[in-house]
């Protein structure tokens, strides 16, 4: 008996609302089993994506919400698509009205695939254009780094506590890889308490 298996995606864990919108558009399909993830579309060795992959069967249905929930790289999208077909597998795509198990469904998947890898590479390119302009304009990019209290107490906190890198951390309200940097720079030696 075929099943469906439905994939979602986000980017970030900022992007919440984006996994609830998937979730909720593939309720009406029912699918048997769900694989969600976070992480960049450009990416190809997706743990739960592969998970996706090898739950599904000869004759089961592959359910996503949008195509570059899939990929936003024309070729990983048609070698992905040419991998489910091969194995008699459809792909669904909600947003799109996506069916490749008809030929015309297969045309406008290879169509759309063009746009997505299209539009990611405009995005890039943009934030790009972007960035150089705020560089030409002296607007100072990236971490505004550490004020110089934070990093006494930190010091202080290392060399004198008994506290772990993630308990100073956590006291200073940063990162413990902020910890570990701030000791590395200053070339700390923890003392025996």
């Amino acid at each position: 008996m075929s099943k469906t298996v439905a994939y979602a995606r986000t980017s970030t864990s900022k992007q919440d609302l984006g996994i609830e919108v998937q979730l909720e558009a593939f309720r009406i399909y029912e699918p048997d089993k769900i694989f969600q993830e976070q992480v960049s579309g450009r990416k190809e060795d997706r743990e739960e994506l592969a998970k996706a992959f090898s739950s599904l069967e000869t004759g089961d249905t592959f359910l996503i919400y949008r195509i570059d929930r899939l990929s936003r790289s024309v070729r990983q999208l048609i070698n992905l698509e040419a991998d489910l077909r091969e194995k008699n597998i459809h792909l669904k795509i909600i947003h799109e009205n996506i069916d490749t198990a008809t030929v015309m469904g297969r045309l406008v998947f290879n169509i759309l695939a063009t746009f997505a890898e299209m539009e990611s590479e405009n995005v890039s390119m943009r934030t790009r254009s972007a960035l150089q302009e705020l560089k030409k304009k002296g607007v100072k990019l990236g971490n505004k780094g550490l004020d110089k209290k934070t990093i006494v107490e930190i010091v202080d906190l290392y060399e004198n506590s008994s506290l772990t890198q993630r308990e100073i951390a956590e006291k200073c309200h940063v990162c413990t890889r902020t910890v570990y940097n701030v000791a590395k720079r200053n070339k700390l030696i923890r003392k025996c308490l």
